[in-house]
C-alpha cells in the first residue's frame, strides 16, 4: 500500500468510537421504532376492542331502551362520543337513516349522505351476519364498528323483524402522535451518557493504543525499505508489547531466510545447468526471467539476451498438423493456476529456424502463501519419438485394414456420414444388392425398433469422431431379424486426416439365446421353471425391506409333500418329476401377480405372500387362507398316463416383519413350523408363533361361521328409540345382533370389523337395510310417522350400484323414504367427496335424509357442514358421558350445538344415560336424544310391543 492510501486510513482512535456510535445510533432507531410499532399495536388492539364495547353497549341500550327511554339511550351515545378518540356516534335505522347522533342536525338524514367513512354495504352485511364486525382504514389511524339490533315491533308485531345498527367511528391519528412523541423523550437520555462513554473510549485508545502502533508502524516502514536489521522498541498494553516482540521475531527471521535464499538459489542454477530438458522461467507479466543452458541451445537465444523479454519473443511454437502458431501456456497457468500439457504435434522455432517437434508441460511458481509468482516451462526435443510414431501408425492402419476383411460384415462411411461400401459377408447376409444398402438403404433392414438408438449412436460418435459398439436387430435374407453387434471405427490416413468411418458386424443370434437360456437356468428349477432358491431370496430380501418401510405384514409359506420319497421310490423319477411339474403348476394357479413361488429342491416348494396387511391378525388370516386353499388343490388327484396319484403337503408359516430377523432367518422359522406340522400328523397348516396360529385359526373360523351367517341371514334386527325433550319417541335408529349358536349373542364390535375387513358387510349392510325399511313400512301402516336411522358402511356406500339398489329396496318394501334416515361417517366425507356428494344428491331427491355419525370424532373438516344435503350430525357419546362435569366436553358439546343451530341442522345427543346429562343437553338447546336413560336396543319384535303401548298411554 503506498504512503497517500495509508494516510486516508482512518485511524483506530476514530474508527472505533464513530464504528461504536452508528451501531449504538442504529440500535438505537431500531429500539426507538420496534417501540412506536409496538405501541401503536396496542395501541390499535385497545382501541378496536373499545369499539367493539362501545357498540355492543349502545345496541344493547338501544335494542332495549329506543322505545321505552330514548332519553337514556341518547345520554349513553354522548358518553361515548365524550371519548376523545370517537368521532362519529350513530344510531340507524333498517334503511340506514340516522335515528340519533352526537351531531343533532344530522337526524333523520340517510348515513352514507353525511359521513362519507360510512359503508351502507357493510351495514346491510353486517346485519346479515348478526355479529359485530370492526374494520380499519387503510392508514390504520381510523376504526370503524357496526352492531345489529332489532329495531323496537311495531304495533302489529309480536317481535320486530327489522335490524337497526349502532355505528362508531374512531380517529388514533393524535393518540398515535402522543404515544411517538413520548418514545422519543424516553430514549434521550440513554442516548446522551452512550456519547460521553464514546468519547472517554476515543481517548482512552489515543493514549495506549494508537501511540504504540505508530511506532510500530515506522518500524515497519524501515524494514519494507530493506533495513532488516530494524527492530521496534514500544511501550504500551501487553498485547501491543508482545505484537512489537513478535515483529523483532518475524524482522530476524527474515534476515536469516534471505540468507538462505541466497544460498539454494545458486544450489538451484548449478542443477538447472547439468539437466537435459530445456527450462524457462518467467514473471507474472509473461517476461523471462531464466534460462537453462538446454533452453538456450533449443531456442537460440541466450539468457541475457532473452531475460526481460516477453516469453512468446522466445519460445515460438506452432501446430504440426496446421502450421498455425500454437497458443503458449504461460498465460493460461497464471490465470487459472493449474499445471497445463503442451498441445500434441508442437513444434518449436528457433531462432535460426531449426524446427524441432517439443512435448512437456508448464506449471506455475508459487509462494510460501500460495500466491503465483510466475511459471515454469520445462520442454524436451522429441522430434524422433513423432517420427517413429507416425511410422508405427501407418503400419498399423495397414495391418487393420487387412485384418477386418475376413468372415465379419464390414462397412465404410464417408465425410457426409453415407455408407459407400459394403462388403460381399453383409450382402450375403441381408440378401440385398450393393446399390440398394448404399447411402442410408442399409437401414431399410434395421428394426423399427432400434433405428432411432441405431442412428442416435452412430451420428453422436461420428461428429465426436469417437468408435462406437451397439447391438441391433438386422433383417436376415431369410426375413427374420438378427441380433448384430456392431463396432464402429474412424477412418484416418498416414496424416491424420480424417476420412470416415469403418465398421464390421458380428451375428449374435446365437450367442444371444444362449445368454437368455444360461440366465433363465441360473435363477430357475429347470424341472418345474419356478425361480430357484437364489431368485426367491433376493425377492424375499425385497419383500422384507418393502414390509419394514410401508409397514404391511407379509407372509412365507413352507411346501412339502408327504410321503413323496415313497412315490418317487415306488414308481420311479420320472413319474416323481411329472407330479413335481403338476404340484408346481397348481401352487402358482392360486396367487397373485405380485406372490412368488419356488422349488429349493426335491419336494421343497416355498410361497412369498408379500403386502398382506397392516396388522398381523389380518396377514394371518389371509395367509391361512391361502395356504388352505393350497391344501385342497394338492389334496386333488394327479392323473398321469391314464393313472391317478394322490398326493398332501405339510406347510409351515412364518409372518414378517417381526424385527431385525434376517432372509436366513425367515427360512428356518419357516421351515420349523413346516416339521411341527409334520409332527402333527402331515396334511396340516403350521404357525412358527403358537399364541399367533391359536388366534389366527379362531379368526378364521369366525370369519367362515360369519360367512355362513350371512349366507342363512343368521341375524337380529334390534331398535333403540330416539325420543324428543318431552321424552316422546320421534324415531329409532337400527342396529344388527348376530345370534352365534355356540357362542350365543356376538357383540358388534366383535363381527362388524372382521365383516368390513371380509367385505361380508356388504350384504350384511343390505339386509339391515332391507329389515329397516320393513319397518318403516310397518310403522307408516300404522299411521306413525317416526324416522329409522340405518348406520351405512363406507365400503358400502361406495358400490357403484348402491344407489340403484336402496331405491329397489325402497320400491320393494314400499317404505317412504321421507322416513329412512342414514348414518355416515366423516371419513367417508372427506376420503371420497365427488363420489359421496353425487350420491348424496341423488338419494337426497328421493326424500332420505343423512346424518352424520359420531360427529367430531373424525376427520372434522367442517367444510362439508355446508356442501352436502345434512339433516342432522349425531354427538358421539365419548362427548357426552362426561357433562356436565367436564368442562372440556362441555365446551365442545355447546360449539356443537351452537354450530348445528346455526347451520341450521338437527342434533341427536347419543349415550344419555343420567338425568343430568338430559337436563344439560336439553338446556343447551338439544332436541333429541338416544341412550340407556330412556331405553335400551330392543329386539325387533319387543320395539313394537313397547312403543304400541306407548302410543296408547300417550294418546289416552
Amino acid at each position: 500500500m503506498t504512503e497517500p492510501a495509508m494516510r486516508r486510513t482512518p485511524s483506530l482512535k476514530w474508527s472505533l468510537p464513530l464504528g461504536l456510535a452508528v451501531i449504538l445510533l442504529i440500535f438505537a432507531g431500531y429500539t426507538t421504532w420496534m417501540s412506536q410499532n409496538t405501541r401503536f399495536t396496542i395501541l390499535t388492539r385497545t382501541a378496536q376492542q373499545d369499539v367493539l364495547d362501545q357498540v355492543s353497549r349502545l345496541a344493547r341500550m338501544a335494542e332495549q331502551g329506543l322505545q321505552i327511554n330514548p332519553v337514556l339511550v341518547e345520554s349513553d351515545l354522548d358518553q361515548i362520543s365524550t371519548d376523545p378518540r370517537v368521532e362519529v356516534v350513530l344510531i340507524v335505522d333498517n334503511q340506514g337513516r340516522i335515528l340519533l347522533s352526537q351531531r343533532k342536525a344530522w337526524v333523520g338524514l340517510a348515513a352514507k349522505s353525511v359521513l362519507p367513512g360510512f359503508d351502507d354495504g357493510w351495514r346491510l352485511q353486517v346485519i346479515g351476519g348478526r355479529l359485530p364486525q370492526v374494520r380499519m382504514s387503510e392508514d390504520g389511524f381510523r376504526i370503524y364498528g357496526i352492531q345489529p339490533f332489532y329495531l323496537p315491533a311495531s304495533s302489529n308485531e309480536v317481535r320486530s323483524s327489522r335490524h337497526g345498527a349502532v355505528f362508531v367511528q374512531m380517529n388514533l391519528e393524535q393518540a398515535w402522535q402522543d404515544a411517538r412523541y413520548q418514545a422519543f423523550l424516553s430514549r434521550a437520555p440513554s442516548l446522551a451518557v452512550a456519547l460521553l462513554i464514546l468519547l472517554a473510549v476515543a481517548a482512552l485508545l489515543h493514549l495506549v493504543v494508537a501511540r504504540p502502533l505508530h511506532a510500530l508502524a515506522n518500524a515497519a516502514g524501515r524494514l519494507k525499505e530493506g533495513h532488516l536489521d530494524t527492530r521496534a522498541s514500544v511501550r504500551g498494553p501487553l498485547e501491543i508489547v508482545e505484537l512489537a516482540r513478535d515483529f523483532n521475531s518475524m524482522a530476524q527471521a527474515i534476515e536469516e531466510t534471505q540468507r538462505k535464499l541466497i544460498n539454494s538459489e545458486e544450489r538451484m542454477s548449478i542443477t538447472l545447468q547439468s539437466i537435459g530438458d530445456g527450462l524457462i522461467a518467467t514473471d507474472t507479466r509473461e517476461r523471462i526471467t531464466l534460462m537453462n543452458p538446454a533452453a538456450e541451445r533449443f531456442t537460440g537465444w541466450k539468457l541475457d539476451e532473452a531475460r526481460g523479454r516477453a516469453i512468446s519473443d522466445i519460445f515460438m511454437i506452432e501446430s504440426a498438423l496446421t502450421g498455425l502458431p500454437a497458443d503458449i501456456p504461460v498465460k493460461r497457468v497464471l490465470e487459472e493456476g493449474i499445471v497445463l500439457g503442451l498441445a500434441n504435434h508442437t513444434v518449436l522455432v528457433a531462432r535460426d529456424g531449426t524446427r524441432r517437434d517439443v512435448a512437456d508441460s508448464a506449471a506455475p511458481i508459487r509462494n510460501d502463501q500460495g500466491g503465483i509468482e510466475g511459471v515454469v516451462l520445462v520442454f524436451q526435443d522429441v522430434t524422433e519419438q513423432y517420427r517413429m510414431r507416425l511410422a508405427l501408425a501407418d503400419s498399423e492402419q495397414h495391418y487393420r485394414t487387412l485384418a477386418n476383411h475376413g468372415q465379419a460384415l464390414i462397412w465404410t462411411a464417408g465425410l457426409d456420414k453415407k455408407c459407400n461400401y459394403f462388403n460381399s459377408v453383409w450382402l450375403r447376409f441381408t440378401g440385398r444388392t450393393l446399390a440398394q444398402e448404399m447411402g442410408d438403404g442399409w437401414a431399410e433392414g434395421v428394426h423399427p425398433d432400434d433405428l432411432d438408438l441405431c442412428f442416435s449412436t452412430y451420428v453422436a460418435a461420428f461428429d465426436a469422431r469417437q468408435s462406437f459398439d451397439m447391438e441391433y436387430r438386422l433383417r436376415h435374407a431369410s426375413g427374420e431379424y438378427r441380433w448384430i453387434l456392431d463396432q464402429g471405427s474412424p477412418r484416418y490416413d498416414s496424416e491424420g486426416r480424417f476420412l470416415g468411418y469403418i465398421g464390421h458386424c458380428l451375428d449374435l443370434t446365437q450367442v444371444k439365446r444362449a445368454e437368455a437360456q444360461v440366465a433363465h437356468l441360473a435363477y430357475h428349477d429347470a424341472l418345474s421353471g419356478l425361480p430357484n432358491r437364489v431368485l426367491f431370496q433376493d425377492r424375499l430380501t425385497q419383500a422384507v425391506a418393502a414390509a419394514r418401510r410401508t409397514q404391511r405384514f407379509g407372509a412365507l409359506i413352507f411346501v412339502d409333500l408327504d410321503n413323496f420319497k415313497r412315490l418317487n421310490d415306488v414308481y420311479g423319477h420320472v413319474l416323481g418329476d411329472a407330479v413335481l411339474k403338476e404340484v408346481a403348476s397348481r401352487l402358482k394357479l392360486y396367487l397373485r401377480t405380485e406372490d412368488t413361488v419356488a422349488r429349493l429342491g426335491g419336494d421343497e416348494f416355498v410361497v412369498l405372500l408379500p403386502a398382506l396387511a397392516n396388522q398381523s391378525d389380518g396377514a394371518a388370516t389371509l395367509t391361512r387362507a391361502v395356504a388352505d386353499k393350497i391344501r385342497i388343490a394338492l389334496e386333488g388327484p394327479i392323473v398321469i398316463d391314464g393313472a391317478t396319484y394322490y398326493t398332501a403337503a405339510s406347510m409351515g408359516v412364518t409372518l414378517f416383519p417381526k424385527g431385525n430377523e434376517s432372509v436366513e432367518d425367515l427360512m428356518r422359522e419357516a421351515d420349523i413350523a413346516m416339521y411341527r406340522a409334520k409332527e402333527s400328523g402331515r396334511n396340516v397348516i403350521s404357525f412358527f408363533q403358537t399364541d399367533m396360529q391359536h388366534s389366527v385359526t379362531q379368526r378364521y373360523a369366525l370369519e367362515q361361521e360369519l360367512r355362513e351367517a350371512v349366507r342363512q341371514q343368521a341375524f337380529e334386527l334390534h331398535l333403540q328409540s330416539q325420543v324428543n325433550a318431552a321424552g316422546q319417541v320421534t324415531g329409532a335408529e337400527a342396529l344388527v345382533r348376530w345370534r352365534h349358536p355356540t357362542r350365543g349373542l356376538v357383540a358388534p364390535a366383535t363381527f362388524i370389523p372382521l365383516a368390513e375387513e371380509s367385505r361380508l358387510i356388504l350384504p350384511l349392510g343390505e339386509w339391515v337395510l332391507q329389515q329397516a325399511c320393513g319397518v318403516i313400512a310397518r310403522l307408516d301402516a300404522g299411521g306413525h310417522s317416526l324416522h329409522i336411522a340405518v348406520n351405512v358402511s363406507p365400503l358400502q356406500f361406495a358400490q357403484a350400484n348402491f344407489v340403484a339398489r336402496v331405491r329397489d329396496i325402497l320400491s320393494v318394501t314400499g317404505a317412504d323414504p321421507t322416513h329412512l334416515t342414514l348414518e355416515i361417517t366423516e371419513g367417508l366425507l372427506v376420503e371420497h367427496m365427488t363420489e359421496t356428494m353425487g350420491r348424496m344428491a341423488e338419494l337426497a331427491d328421493l326424500g332420505i335424509r343423512f346424518s352424520i355419525d359420531d360427529f367430531g370424532t373424525g376427520y372434522s373438516s367442517l367444510s362439508y357442514l355446508k356442501r352436502l344435503p345434512l339433516y342432522e350430525l349425531k354427538i358421539d357419546k365419548s362427548f357426552v358421558q362426561d357433562v356436565p362435569d367436564d368442562p372440556n366436553d362441555v365446551a365442545l358439546v355447546e360449539t356443537i350445538l351452537a354450530m348445528s343451530q346455526h347451520l341450521h341442522l338437527s342434533v341427536v345427543a347419543e349415550g344419555v344415560e343420567t338425568v343430568a346429562q338430559f337436563e344439560f343437553l336439553k338446556n343447551r338447546g338439544c332436541t333429541r336424544f338416544q341412550g340407556y336413560y330412556f331405553y335400551r336396543p330392543q329386539a325387533q319384535r319387543e320395539w313394537f310391543e313397547t312403543f304400541s303401548r306407548n302410543a296408547q298411554v300417550t294418546s289416552t
